[in-house]
């Protein structure tokens, strides 16, 4: 894999990658394995852990898999409690966990309506809480919140959208 990025830009870092084992988490965890970061990648399935831990590992990347629900705030901070148990440190963490599906707004159920606003912004601000209060407070790190394009409205992904326009707020809060 060529980046774009210099070698050993994260060396020596541990980085953790919310829906690490399919798609955008995917490529984001190969990418920042491949710069020297030691990386964990979570999801709450872990048949989609095993198949991107192994192409890491295999890639000769430090890779852990982990299995994290983002909705469930004692998950998360499971996780984050793990990340500290084993390596003592976290220098950052990339949200890009989340879930959405294709419908009209008037066919979204609220329970449907409820799942992607827990999971795309509930989740978010549970991994941001956690990883400042078990390992940023102290030492720092960055945070990334991976958004969808919504800023122009999204026919048929009216719940990913307001969920996602919440954590581009949630983004601009936090940092400030």
């Amino acid at each position: 894999m060529h980046s774009i990025f210099r070698d050993g830009l994260f060396a020596g870092q541990v980085v953790v990658v919310s829906g690490g084992g399919t798609g955008i988490g995917r490529a984001i965890a190969r990418e920042v394995a491949a710069l020297g970061a030691h990386v964990v990648i979570c999801s709450r399935d872990p048949a989609h852990l095993e198949p991107t831990r192994a192409e890491i590992a295999a890639a000769g990347g430090q890779v852990t898999a982990l299995v994290c629900n983002i909705r469930d705030p004692q998950s998360v901070t499971d996780l984050f409690a793990a990340v500290h148990d084993r390596y003592g440190r976290l220098d950052g963490l990339v949200n890009n966990g989340g879930g959405q599906f294709l419908s009209p707004a008037e066919a979204i159920t609220p329970k449907g309506w409820h799942a992607v606003v827990e999971t795309n912004l509930t989740g978010t601000f549970y991994m941001c809480q956690a990883a400042l209060e078990q390992a940023m407070r102290t030492r720092g790190g960055a945070i990334v919140n991976i958004v969808m394009e919504m800023w122009r409205g999204f026919p048929g992904m009216a719940h990913s959208g307001a969920a996602r326009a919440g954590v581009v707020n949630l983004t601009q809060t936090l940092a400030v």
